[in-house]
């Protein structure tokens, strides 16, 4: 969990600190997404069943302003919505790498604020979760943005 716990910090630091000086934000970004995405292709989640309070509501507007502070050229991009169809005319849609980190970061700041009030078995179950349903989709969509955008 030690391996979960830094990558959390890392990531979320980008949502918390409005000046993250780094040599390049953006590799070491891509770098802690590929980490959290096999740590959550490696858990093994087990439910626990105590009586714990709910995560506080982090504030998407906050980690917005301060990931457009550490990634200023991020922004909207195109992406297909049915990646199955396979017709010359597919439909089309618009992401946003801003709304993509901030969702994954407020995402991680629950399984974060998890660790250090619940249990480990109650934090990893919910990081399975929260990945499973929301957060990867998000990290397949950012991983693959920053892939076409630097070639």
């Amino acid at each position: 969990m030690s391996e979960l716990r830094k990558l959390i910090d890392g990531i979320t630091e980008f949502g918390t600190n409005p000046n993250v000086e780094l040599d390049d934000n953006t590799e070491i970004l891509k770098k802690q997404l590929v980490g959290i995405y096999h740590e959550f292709l490696n858990v093994e989640p087990e439910f626990d069943d105590g009586d714990f309070e709910e995560e506080p509501d982090f504030d998407y507007k906050k980690i917005l302003k301060n990931v457009k502070f550490n990634f200023p050229d991020f922004g909207w991009y195109s992406t297909i919505l049915d990646t199955n169809q396979m017709e010359p005319n597919v439909e089309i849609g618009i992401g946003d790498e801003l709304d993509d980190l901030t969702d994954i970061i407020k995402d991680l700041l629950e399984i974060k604020w998890r660790m250090e009030n619940t249990t480990e078995k109650d934090a990893i179950w919910h990081f399975e979760l929260k990945m499973r349903t929301h957060a990867e989709q998000h990290i397949v969509d950012l991983l693959k943005r920053l892939k076409e955008r630097n070639g």
